[in-house]
């Protein structure tokens, strides 16, 4: 169960800086108005929730983390509702199951060129095909053959992993591919941390990571490269997204990330010499 600290004993260096964020809070004059708290998470991150609790507090309030306690300034009435709401999300973590829906599509052309026939140059002549014995050739005899051809192929399966709440779980998307030019460029483009990689042959995909919130889950998706049979990643942070669905509800990765960013768009979609290909994706949290 969520605590709020009375005292602060024995809280070592956090004692510090509270007593420093209380000196700061004191010079503003919305102290007056509002009400100071430190509430310990047993079961969550302080740095999780945050974001949630941030837009609570109000325009004089304010929500901190130091370690695992949340440091809370708002009006009575919010400091209330902030209250009851992490009652609510410092819950023991559970397990949750992710089942993953994908279709891979190709289509494209196939074409086969023959020729056939003879052709004289000069004192010789080039044969491109056999003739009866007895047979005299012609003098110019080639005949050229083009065939082209349409395919559309797909393939479908599905598979599940369970992880446990608010850790992210891979869902890999397409096969081993080069790290060619286009994914460094977009690398040093959207993971700006990342400027020297190592990489030869990539899997791609995205990281997922599902949080129970009530009666419905939230869904955190960000696009991911990972070295091949290695354990180094990219997580393309500032490009996620969060959707909330219900436990049991498909959502669709492939159309919800498809049009967000060039990334995501480059995971989604293989092109060839031939043709050109797309995955379809989709995840259910239950």
């Amino acid at each position: 169960m969520t605590r709020i600290l009375a005292n602060y004993r024995g809280a070592g260096k956090s004692v510090i800086t509270l007593l420093l964020m209380m000196g700061l809070f004191s010079a503003s004059p919305a102290w007056a108005r509002t009400e100071f708290k430190m509430i310990t998470l047993q079961h969550r991150f302080a740095q999780e929730l945050v974001p949630i609790v941030a837009p609570i507090v109000g325009e004089d309030g304010n929500a901190s983390a130091i370690d695992n306690h949340l440091v809370i300034r708002a009006s009575p009435e919010r400091m209330q509702a902030i209250e009851e709401l992490v009652a609510k999300l410092d819950t023991a973590r559970r397990n949750m199951r992710i089942t993953v829906s994908h279709e891979d599509m190709q289509s494209g052309n196939q074409q086969n060129i023959g020729a056939s026939g003879n052709v004289r140059i000069g004192q010789g002549q080039v044969i491109l095909q056999r003739r009866m014995p007895g047979d005299l050739p012609p003098e110019n005899n080639l005949n050229i053959d083009l065939d082209q051809r349409e395919y559309s192929r797909s393939q479908q399966g599905s598979e599940f992993v369970n992880v446990a709440e608010g850790e992210r779980a891979f869902i890999r998307v397409g096969q081993r591919v080069p790290y060619t030019q286009q994914w460094l460029v977009l690398t040093q483009s959207y993971a700006q941390r990342i400027r020297n990689t190592q990489f030869q042959d990539i899997t791609t995909g995205f990281a997922v990571r599902p949080r129970a919130l009530g009666d419905q889950v939230e869904v955190e998706i960000t696009p991911r490269i990972a070295q091949a049979g290695a354990g180094g990643v990219i997580d393309f942070e500032e490009l996620s997204t969060i959707v909330m669905v219900r436990p049991g509800e498909w959502l669709d990765i492939g159309g919800t990330m498809q049009s967000r960013d060039d990334v995501s768009r480059a995971i989604l979609n293989s092109q060839s010499a031939s043709g050109s290909g797309y995955s379809r994706l989709m995840i259910r949290v239950d």
